[in-house]
């Protein structure tokens, strides 16, 4: 039995296509915070395993090549709202390359703030992908909107994970450079979270972390998992 650490408690599946395959896609969530984790399936580890895809997760949008050039992202501050990198819309001149592929919404609970308004608690899930690169380029965005009566402020945080073959991967790239005149210096500073390190966050934060939960989350044995950057 998976032992989870304090971060969590709810999951939400995502059964999509990719390449010649379907796979599953885990959102982590908590429904008295803002915190996010995804977790891919077997199938799509050992394709990272194999070197035919890459998956990169983002828990600030800034750092991702994808998001910064296709997509309209804000940010907000009031006495009674906090948003971070909150995903609008794709951005008008990228639209007839980005499609949508998916939209989901959750509905976790009602809270009544100080001024006796009544507002939702909900976890947004958007899916997007090339037009041009339909089954080899998978976006996932993750919008958890929390009210916290304690502060009086209604909390929004994105995290993304990206999922895509190294041929399209080559070709995103060559996009962002096209679209941004970004230098190949620029380029490598897109840097997400592997999916291990996700995973490992997930589990309980004890010292004594069962390598067997992290061996069963990532599909292979405990022994022969090797720790490696994406």
């Amino acid at each position: 039995m998976l032992t989870f650490g304090s971060k969590f408690n709810r999951s939400y599946g995502i059964y999509v296509p990719f390449r010649d395959t379907h796979i599953s896609v885990t959102v982590y969530f908590n429904k008295t915070n803002t915190y996010i984790g995804f977790v891919t399936d077997n199938k799509i580890n050992q394709m990272c395993r194999d070197q035919e895809v890459k998956t990169q997760i983002y828990k600030d949008l800034t750092q991702s090549s994808f998001s910064n050039t296709f997509l309209d992202i804000q940010n907000m501050k009031t006495p009674n709202l906090d948003i971070r990198n909150q995903f609008c819309n794709v951005l008008p001149k990228h639209r007839q390359k980005i499609q949508y592929l998916g939209n989901e919404t959750i509905k976790l609970a009602k809270v009544e703030a100080a001024n006796g308004k009544t507002f939702e608690s909900c976890l947004y899930i958007y899916i997007l992908g090339f037009s041009d690169y339909e089954g080899d380029f998978l976006y996932f965005l993750a919008e958890r909107q929390h009210i916290d009566i304690a502060i009086n402020k209604k909390l929004v945080r994105t995290s993304a994970l990206q999922i895509c073959t190294l041929d399209c991967l080559d070709d995103m790239r060559n996009m962002v450079q096209f679209y941004n005149g970004s230098s190949e210096e620029e380029l490598n500073t897109d840097k997400g979270s592997t999916n291990e390190d996700v995973i490992k966050d997930i589990l309980t934060s004890s010292d004594t972390r069962n390598s067997d939960d992290l061996g069963l989350l990532l599909g292979t044995s405990a022994n022969n998992i090797i720790p490696r950057r994406m």
